[in-house]
C-alpha cells in the first residue's frame, strides 16, 4: 500500500520508497538534508528453521521503553555515525549523514513472514546483516526486555530497517479528501494540505459526512493484519464486515447516482488490482458474476 500511495502522489522511488523522511515530518522530526530510515521495534521469533517477524502493532510499547532502548542503541552505535530516535513508541527512526548502499523491504511486507530473504540487500548488505545481529544481542538482556518478560509480554528483540530516503518534494494531490486511520496516508494528506478525516464507522456515515464533491480516497485496511499473519478466520470476518459496512452502502449510493464512480484498489500479493464501476455498468446484465477468488488468481 505504501508503494501505491507514493506512486499515486507522484513520489519517486529513491533506493527505497522514502517513507521514513515523510512520516518523520508528522512525528515531530526535522528531516533537513539527512538520510532517514525507519527503525521500527519488532519481535523476532524462531520457528523451526525460520525467523518470523511480528511488527509493533502486535506489541504494547510505552514511550519510556522506546526512549530507553533507543538510548542504548545510540550509545552502542555512536562511533558509527548513527543516531536513533524513538519519536513514537511504535515508530523509530535512524538518521545517517550519507545514504547507505542498501535497499530494504517495507515492514508491512515482512510482518508475519520469514526474514531470511527479506533482509537489506546491496553492496553493503552483509554489513547491515551484522548490525542486525549486534542489535539483537544488545536487546537480548536489556532491562526493558527483562521487565517485559516478567510481565508476560513479548520482548522487543530487534528493529526493522526500511523506507529509507531524503525528504522528497511532494506537490501532487490527486484527491480532494482522504479518509483513513493509516499513518502514512495521513502523512501525505498533511504534506499536500489535503482535507483529512478519520475513517468513519461505515460507508453510510461516510456518505453523510462527505460533501460529495471531488475525488475521495478511503483507506480500508481492516484485512491487513489478518492477511499478514495468516489469520484466515479474521480475514473472513473482516471481509464480511467490509461487505456489510462499506461495499453495500457504497454500491447503493452508486445505484442512486449519488456517486459518479467507485474504484477499488485491492492488494493481491505484491500487486495492486484496480476495479472501476460506474452507474451505467450496473445495467450490463449480460456480465456474469464471478467469485472473489477469481480476481486474485
Amino acid at each position: 500500500m505504501e508503494a501505491w500511495l507514493c506512486e499515486i502522489f507522484g513520489i519517486e522511488k529513491q533506493q527505497d520508497w522514502p517513507v521514513a523522511p515523510l512520516t518523520l515530518t508528522t512525528d515531530g522530526g526535522m528531516p533537513e538534508q539527512y538520510y532517514w530510515l525507519r527503525a521500527d521495534p519488532v519481535h523476532l521469533r524462531v520457528q523451526r528453521d525460520q525467523i518470523i517477524l511480528a511488527d509493533s502493532g502486535t506489541l504494547t510499547i510505552t514511550q519510556n521503553e522506546a526512549d530507553a532502548l533507543t538510548e542504548s542503541l545510540n550509545r552502542h552505535f555512536e562511533q558509527d555515525g548513527m543516531l536513533f530516535y524513538g519519536l513514537r513508541p511504535d515508530r523509530w527512526y535512524l538518521r545517517l549523514t550519507t545514504p547507505p548502499a542498501i535497499q530494504t523491504h517495507m515492514l508491512p511486507e515482512v510482518a508475519g513472514n520469514n526474514i531470511d530473504e527479506l533482509l537489506p540487500f546491496g553492496p553493503e548488505g552483509m554489513r547491515w546483516h551484522g548490525l542486525f545481529n549486534e542489535i539483537q544481542m544488545l536487546f537480548h538482556d536489556h532491562p526493558v526486555n527483562e521487565q517485559r518478560e516478567m510481565q508476560g509480554e513479548m520482548p522487543i528483540n530487534s528493529v526493522w530497517i526500511w523506507g529509507g530516503g531524503i525528504l522528497p518534494s511532494v506537490q501532487k494531490t490527486p484527491f480532494s479528501s482522504i479518509w483513513c486511520n493509516d499513518n502514512f496516508a495521513r502523512t501525505l494528506a498533511h504534506i499536500t494540505q489535503t482535507k483529512f478525516s478519520n475513517l468513519p464507522e461505515n460507508g453510510t456515515a461516510f456518505l453523510e459526512q462527505t460533501d460529495k464533491e471531488g475525488k475521495c480516497l478511503i483507506v480500508l485496511d481492516i484485512l491487513r493484519g489478518a492477511g499478514q499473519y495468516g489469520d484466515v478466520y479474521g480475514w473472513q470476518e473482516g471481509m464480511q464486515s467490509l461487505e456489510q459496512q462499506w461495499f453495500s452502502p457504497l454500491l447503493q449510493a452508486l445505484k442512486n447516482r449519488n456517486l459518479t464512480a467507485l474504484t477499488i484498489h485491492a492488494g493481491a500479493g505484491k500487486e495492486i488490482r484496480t476495479f472501476t464501476l460506474a452507474p451505467s455498468d450496473l445495467w450490463k446484465i449480460w456480465r456474469r458474476n464471478k467469485p472473489l477468488k477469481s480476481y486474485m488468481e
